[in-house]
């Protein structure tokens, strides 16, 4: 349910948004297209324009559709308005019906003095007593068209604040089955939109339920489903239903005065915002004008208070902007994408208002902005569920580092304490039966000593099992390499050259580096070596070398070091704890360490490491680039091998220091 129905909802919007309105009409269903600014208006309660004796020279020109409203303000009787149009022969054999748009409040359709029509209704139906903002479909009589010359005069009366006439279109003659279709087509579209709505409360409230502190998702549901059941009362479907137009309007007014707190409610829950001072209030009196309506039945004050009260819905648009900017400023996740929903759903808000009230001839684009605004949120909340769950996953990850951690450092433990610790026991159990108290200095010697030996093993134990389950460095640093080392290896523990580029950078944990160099400089098995120098140098890609040297007398000496070095260790030991540690660094910096055996007396280890050099910096390395605080040595490491081999065989004596740095 959630991956897979996540990827249908991009699927299914991007279809619905792509494919909305795309419908064609065949040209040969429009028989004749009539909305113009040709129209005669005719302010008068009076039926004489229906005369054929009506001078219809003596009318206004007005352009439908329309908000006649906006004309004369004042008036509130009976509007006119009339057409003349023209019937070929050919279109007079087809089976025609007369398409108006939403009219508000109640109309009478005549066609060349006659009346096919009323509120909605086909001549000799009884009419609707409220049908103000549904589209009119009305079938003609073939006997009341001529061919040539006819004429269209509708009556228009309505009691409504701030509308009177025919707000949007189409207005057109077309076939009977088109006119059909095309309204059946149109309210189709909109049930796909309000399924898909319900589609997207149901997902957030199933996940709701897995995820009870994620507010949010359930304002998000709730949302969605008081929109879908806001447009489904709107829909034409709905008096296939219930066909009763007061009920299905007090519905949908209902939906639409307490959707403003919704929305208002999940926006709050989205930015994890405290409500504001009166928000109760403003959710009592949206209840209140629902039981006001409940008492009052009657859509034209319902209308009336309506085409009033959604002014303030800029308001509650402007305070979502205001929250969300703020939000924005202090770059909280998802505040950008809701910020750019809001701008798009402000738009379509301004855009229903004057369609509304006739001030603007254009097809309604709020379905299609929610729409939008339902996809860019319910991404912007699985991006959100996405980032919580790498949190998550995250934890665990560190949870199950903590437990390795711990498992392995009891291994450690086990392996190299419970030696120690035994002996130990031995040892106190033989002092406490002894009975030659002062005689018994050496045995407690000895356990000082094992003592000591575990506390020094246990830091190793830890470092050991904190490296280990590190899977890459935790943080990096570029500095310069010879600035950096010249303050690393230890001044009186070892001999050394650099031979690095001064211009040469390292990029990584300089602490493992140092702990590295420091560990190989300390080593206890080097300590056996008659000398041990570190030549530092680069390779020609400009990577950074520790090359040490380490000479014995013994070649066995060397040997077994050597075979220490590269074996898979069967039993620990704290050499070996020491070693494992080095290793354990190298992985970490992305090293690599390699060991040779060169003379059978002399063990050579190298460490190299990925250093940054400029470009035009990657040149043979002058005398003059060399540190000033190096040693004085400056041949090739295999010069200054063949050098001291030669020295031994002639003297038979210890290597000479090359300069101990100061």
């Amino acid at each position: 349910m959630k991956s897979l129905s996540f990827y249908r909802i991009l699927i299914l919007s991007f279809f619905l948004l792509t494919t909305h309105c795309s419908r064609s009409t065949d040209e040969n269903t429009v028989v004749l297209r009539l909305d113009g600014d040709d129209w005669g208006i005719y302010f008068n309660d009076n039926a004489d324009i229906l005369s054929n004796e009506f001078n219809a020279n003596n009318l206004d020109i007005t352009t439908v559709p329309s908000n006649f409203r906006n004309l004369n303000k004042s008036y509130r009787g009976a509007i006119w308005i009339r057409k003349g149009f023209e019937i070929t022969t050919e279109q007079h054999q087809k089976s025609l019906a007369l398409q108006l748009g939403k009219i508000y409040q109640s109309d009478e359709v005549f066609i060349n003095g006659v009346l096919i029509g009323k509120n909605n209704s086909a001549f000799g139906k009884d009419p609707d007593e409220f049908a103000f903002g549904r589209p009119r479909i009305y079938p003609i009589p073939h006997d009341l068209l001529l061919e040539g010359e006819n004429v269209l005069i509708v009556k228009i009366d309505s009691s409504l604040s701030t509308s009177a006439g025919v707000i949007t279109g189409p207005i057109r003659i077309v076939t009977y089955e088109e006119a059909l279709n095309g309204n059946l087509y149109d309210s189709l579209v909109e049930l796909i939109f309000v399924g898909f709505y319900l589609f997207i409360a149901l997902f957030f409230f199933i996940n709701f339920f897995n995820l009870r502190d994620k507010k949010e998702y359930l304002s998000f549901s709730i949302l969605a489903l008081i929109f879908s059941a806001y447009e489904l009362s709107k829909n034409e479907v709905r008096f296939f239903l219930i066909n009763d137009f007061s009920i299905l309007k007090f519905i949908e007014y209902s939906f639409l005065l307490i959707l403003p707190y919704g929305f208002i409610k999940f926006i709050q829950d989205f930015f994890e915002l405290k409500p504001f001072k009166y928000q109760r209030i403003y959710l009592l009196m949206q209840f209140f004008f629902i039981a006001v309506f409940a008492i009052i039945q009657n859509p034209v004050f319902w209308y009336n208070f309506i085409g009033y009260w959604d002014i303030h819905l800029l308001a509650v648009i402007g305070y979502a902007i205001y929250v969300t900017f703020n939000k924005f400023r202090d770059q909280t996740r998802g505040s950008t994408i809701h910020l750019l929903a809001l701008v798009y759903l402000l738009y379509s808000i301004l855009k229903e208002i004057l369609i509304e009230r006739g001030y603007l001839n254009s097809p309604s684009s709020l379905e299609t902005s929610f729409l939008v605004y339902l996809i860019l949120m319910t991404l912007a909340l699985r991006f959100q569920f996405l980032i919580m769950k790498r949190k998550l996953q995250n934890r665990y990850e560190r949870l199950k580092e903590a437990d390795s951690l711990r498992e392995k450092i009891f291994y450690y433990m086990d392996a190299m304490i419970s030696g120690p610790l035994k002996l130990m026991k031995e040892k106190l159990i033989s002092y406490r039966e002894s009975t030659q108290k002062t005689k018994d200095k050496n045995l407690v010697k000895e356990v000082i000593e094992v003592q000591s030996s575990i506390d020094n093993v246990m830091d190793d134990i830890i470092e050991l099992s904190r490296l280990e389950v590190l899977k890459e460095v935790p943080f990096k640093e570029q500095v310069n390499f010879i600035s950096f080392i010249n303050e690393v290896i230890p001044e009186d523990d070892i001999t050394y050259s650099i031979k690095v580029n001064p211009e040469t950078e390292i990029h990584n944990s300089l602490d493992l580096i140092n702990s590295v160099v420091v560990r190989l400089v300390d080593f206890p098995p080097f300590k056996e070596f008659n000398h041990n120098d570190l030549i530092i140098t680069q390779d020609l890609r400009g990577n950074v070398h520790f090359r040490f040297l380490l000479f014995h007398s013994n070649p066995k000496v060397s040997g077994r070091l050597f075979s220490d070095l590269v074996e898979n260790y069967n039993t620990l030991t704290p050499v070996k704890v020491k070693w494992a540690i080095i290793l354990e660094i190298v992985r970490l910096l992305g090293a690599k360490i390699d060991f040779k055996i060169i003379k059978k007396k002399y063990l050579k280890i190298d460490l190299g490491i990925a250093a940054i050099v400029p470009v035009s910096e990657l040149q043979p390395i002058t005398e003059s680039q060399i540190n000033s605080k190096s040693t004085t040595q400056k041949e090739d490491w295999k010069v200054t091998l063949k050098r001291f081999w030669k020295f031994l065989k002639e003297t038979e004596i210890k290597l000479p220091n090359f300069k101990k740095k100061k």
